[in-house]
């Protein structure tokens, strides 16, 4: 079983194993605007202060009484989700409505159970424990402060740093416990560091927005964003005028919930890193946390761990403001230009690692392209597309499934045989073992199912791209869109399908998101290869894709025919080519196979068998 070794190391250092709420779904999304929600505050007689992100006013729940100064109520503007820094009571938007329709009486009988809420029990529970059963650094002498520092391949750090954060330690010093505080600077949770296994995880909840941060007395306003632990201690070390912040999940996300606690700062500064998935997600935390606010560090400054002698404080004074960026020059790209020389092999985007013959053909999986993929009916698309996907989620490549041909419960059980590698209904005491790799696994599917409008579609598409930094979109398929369109009726459909592939282009491109698109053939001859011109529709599929895959089915033409992957168009290389794909039904798998595993005799499908592994397929 070292699949699950690997898997589950790649996960911890990937992201926190409690970061992410587990595979998800992403459900029907209440329409919420900023009138809206000014609307639905104000009349229930609240007084609104705008923040960056969010509304903020008094909590509808615990609003009298003493806790009145500390009951703070923070509204997202963008999805409406809310969050009380006191009672620590957060949800959708739906459900605030609800609470802001209590009468008096039934509002005061909630206020009244505050104490007994699952959030806050939970919360003082855990807090408690982690207090009872750990020590604080500040407590130890200096060489055995020393000794737990170089276990962890810390800094040096003065005994007055440690003693400002309360960072805790388990007894044998192989746990670290940094305190995360929320907007109230209310200690809410712990996030643990083994010195190990590098593992983190958030204790007890993420939906208590905590973050740790590090205050300066001389700082007002700024704070300064780095990715992980060590980047935050150097910093530290540094003492610089300015606070510091420990993102929650390195580049790979950046929660709503963690919102709030950013409120406090005018002015962020993100120092995330040089290579193209730093920066993306830069930019995709900038637009969360509002782009005026937000400068860059330089992206051929180093992270501060991998250059501990730099000037910190001429970098964070030089960082660039990120506002307005449709008008720029070649000297504020110079560097950039120059990070995507020196890292061009991260710039071509992500590698598969079950499609080795993929890679050299497409160089890699990158955001903001938008990917076509078509072959005729029955031919494997849904199931290659699983894994194809799959493969990237692994990588931590946060993923939305939008499958209406499909249900989620079978997508998923395909995608679990196919991380597990073995038929699950035949070794069903392994299934436990399996799905919690998967879980931990960034991927959320839509609960569309049959026909559905785009303009719904596209609110599910645009709300999980902002709740969950969704980097990878897969529609499977556009024609199921198609039927549902709200355009006058006399719209042809080829009209109706180039309104939906121009919507997913642009939100790819604004969104820096890759969107890959199902889309079934023309019927054309069963003799005849496949072409860019046998994409149903207009020629505009073809035209807005940057990457167009075909999957031609020659089984069903010769006893001898063959199934591959065709790349037909590669807008960033102009490299072409086929790949051939071979069924391994026990797996439902097109990995393809190396030497090894062939001279092991590895079970595939042959074409002997191959009337056994249609019964396997999902079209």
């Amino acid at each position: 079983m070292n699949f699950f070794k690997r898997a589950n190391s790649l996960l911890a250092r990937k992201r926190l194993s409690l970061q992410r709420p587990n595979v998800s779904t992403v459900e029907g999304i209440p329409e919420v605007s900023v009138p809206l929600i000014k609307k639905a505050l104000t009349q229930s007689s609240l007084n609104i202060e705008e923040g960056f992100t969010c509304f903020i006013t008094k909590c509808s729940i615990c609003k009298q009484g003493k806790s009145e100064a500390k009951a703070r109520l923070y509204v997202n503007k963008t999805t409406g989700m809310y969050m009380c820094s006191f009672c620590k009571h957060a949800g959708q938007w739906d459900e605030l409505v609800g609470l802001l329709n209590l009468s008096k009486s039934k509002r005061l009988k909630l206020k009244e159970q505050i104490d007994s809420f699952p959030e806050v029990k939970t919360m003082s529970e855990s807090l408690e424990k982690i207090r009872q059963s750990t020590k604080e650094l500040k407590m130890f002498d200096g060489e055995e402060l020393q000794t737990t520092l170089a276990k962890f391949k810390f800094p040096n750090l003065d005994i007055s740093l440690l003693a400002a954060l309360d960072i805790r330690s388990n007894e044998k010093n192989t746990l670290l416990y940094f305190p995360l505080e929320n907007v109230e600077n209310e200690v809410v949770g712990f996030r643990t560091l083994h010195c190990y296994s590098k593992e983190e995880t958030i204790i007890p909840s993420i939906n208590c927005g905590g973050i740790l941060t590090a205050h300066s007395s001389r700082a007002r306003d700024t704070a300064v964003l780095v990715p992980n632990v060590i980047d935050f201690l150097v910093l530290l070390k540094a003492k610089l005028s300015v606070h510091l912040v420990c993102l929650p999940d390195d580049v790979n996300a950046l929660s709503q919930y963690y919102l709030p606690s950013f409120e406090r700062f005018k002015k962020l500064v993100l120092w995330l890193g040089v290579d193209s998935k730093a920066r993306d997600s830069a930019r995709d935390f900038a637009r969360k946390l509002d782009e005026k606010r937000c400068h860059l560090v330089r992206p051929n400054e180093l992270l501060p761990h991998l250059n501990p002698n730099q000037d910190f404080k001429s970098i964070v004074a030089n960082a660039q403001v990120l506002w307005h960026q449709s008008i720029t020059s070649f000297s504020s790209l110079r560097s950039g230009v120059l990070s995507d020389l020196q890292n061009v092999d991260k710039v071509q985007g992500v590698k598969w690692k079950k499609f080795p013959t993929l890679n050299k053909i497409m160089l890699g999986h990158r955001r903001g392209e938008l990917t076509v993929l078509t072959g005729s009916t029955g031919c494997g698309k849904t199931t290659f597309m699983s894994e194809y996907s799959l493969d990237l989620a692994m990588q931590g490549v946060n993923t939305l499934w939008g499958s209406f041909e499909i249900r989620n419960t079978r997508l998923a059980r395909t995608m679990l045989q196919q991380m597990a590698g073995f038929p699950l209904a035949e070794n069903l005491d392994k299934f436990d073992q399996v799905a919690d790799v998967f879980e931990k696994l960034p991927i959320y599917f839509m609960t569309f199912h049959g026909p559905q409008k785009i303009k719904d579609v596209m609110e599910a598409v645009e709300h999980a791209a902002y709740a969950h930094d969704i980097v990878h979109v897969i529609i499977d398929n556009i024609q199921f869109m198609m039927g549902m369109s709200e355009e006058p009726k006399h719209m042809d459909r080829f009209w109706k399908q180039d309104a939906i592939i121009a919507a997913f282009r642009t939100f790819a491109t604004r969104r820096n998101c890759h969107v890959t698109l199902v889309i079934h053939p023309r019927k054309e001859r069963e003799d005849e290869d496949l072409t860019i011109s046998s994409i149903f529709g207009s020629a505009k599929a073809s035209q807005e894709s940057d990457n167009i895959i075909i999957i031609q089915d020659k089984r069903l033409t010769s006893v001898k025919g063959k199934k591959y992957l065709q790349v037909v168009k590669n807008r960033y290389s102009g490299d072409l080519g086929v790949m051939p794909l071979v069924f391994d039904k026990k797996a439902l798998s097109y990995a393809q196979k190396r030497a090894k595993e062939r001279e092991n005799n590895t079970p595939t499908v042959t074409d002997n068998n191959i009337e056994d592994v249609e019964d396997q397929k999902l079209e």
